[in-house]
């Protein structure tokens, strides 16, 4: 699932074919205001056949950091998580980090995969 993320969001995302937005695998190291952070929760199986796993749940929560509106962010990466065949299952609540003083909200995502 790892190569896959990164395939999927890659360094940057470009929003709106202009706007670069750094993204990172569970922390950012950069300096930029607005950046993703994206973790790989734990895997779960999910279907069962002559007692051996056949199919497992993964999820991935993917952070959004911002000084400001992230809604465009978050509309982007749905977009393209939903054209790799994730399923969106929900949105944290909206934080606000007060050491960095950047909005904070985190998607989930879930995927199903043959073991």
């Amino acid at each position: 699932m790892n190569e896959e993320l990164k395939s999927i969001l890659g360094n940057e995302l470009v929003i709106d074919d202009q706007k670069k937005v750094p993204v990172a695998h569970l922390k950012y190291r950069g300096k930029s205001k607005e950046y993703v952070t994206w973790t790989i929760l734990p895997e779960n199986p999910v279907f069962f056949a002559d007692d051996e796993i056949e199919y497992s749940m993964t999820e991935v929560d993917i952070d959004i950091f911002s000084k400001g509106n992230y809604l465009k962010i978050m509309n982007y990466i749905k977009k393209i998580m939903k054209n790799n065949e994730w399923s969106w299952t929900e949105d944290s609540e909206e934080m606000f980090e007060e050491d960095t003083s950047l909005y904070h909200r985190t998607c989930t995502f879930k995927k199903e995969r043959k073991v």
